[in-house]
Order: C-alpha cells, then structure tokens, then sequence
C-alpha cells in the first residue's frame, strides 16, 4: 500500500462493500491472517456518530492481505455528514498494533427514505 490516501464514495442508508489490499512497497503481499483490524470512520465536525468496523463482528473479512469492509445501511442512514476521515488499524497475535493507510469518506444523501416492511 502506497502514501495515497484511500477514498470511499457511498450513499447515505445503503448497503456497501469495499475491498482494498495490500502490498509491500516491493510488491509482496501483506498477510493479515490471524490479526484482528479495525476501521474508525469519523465524521468531520462535531455532534456526529462514528462508524466503526471490524474483524470482531465481522464487518471487515480478512483475506490474506485483501481486506472486505462491509457497511451495513443501518449504519449510514440516519446519517447528517457528508465527509469523514478513517484509518485502518491491525492488532497483531503478538498484541503490536499498527496503522497502516488513512482514508476519507464522501457520503451523499439520498432522496428515497427505506420503508420498512412489516
């Protein structure tokens, strides 16, 4: 994984994927298997509820050194921010913690409320 800032386009209340993954600057493979990693999102401003992930309940899947986020639309939409900023942190078997990319998030609104179905 370079420098570069890694970037999320999502729409407020629904359903997301991402997947990212990681490399040595020579191009090896990371491999996080074992580890358990996390994923803070942080809405800018203030007043704002964090969007949390992580291996713990399974809304990051590890994959080697391949990393699957799942947001789940509860999670977005109820929403008010529209940028946000995160970093993806591993915890090593061993208990060493590092971080290894920052990243943003662009949220839009939607239109269309979910309905709930009875």
């Amino acid at each position: 994984m370079d420098d570069d800032k890694i970037i999320f386009k999502w729409t407020r209340g629904d359903d997301e994927e991402e997947n990212v993954e990681f490399t040595y600057e020579n191009g090896e493979p990371l491999d996080f298997t074992g580890s358990s990693i996390d994923c803070d999102i942080t809405p800018l401003g203030s007043g704002h509820d964090r969007v949390c992930l992580s291996t713990d309940d399974q809304s990051i899947i590890v994959n080697g050194n391949e990393l699957h986020f799942i947001i789940a639309h509860e999670k977005t939409e109820n929403a008010k921010w529209k940028m946000a900023v995160f970093d993806i942190q591993e915890t090593k078997l061993d208990g060493k913690i590092k971080t290894w990319c920052e990243g943003e998030v662009y949220l839009k609104h939607d239109v269309t409320p979910r309905k709930r179905r009875v």
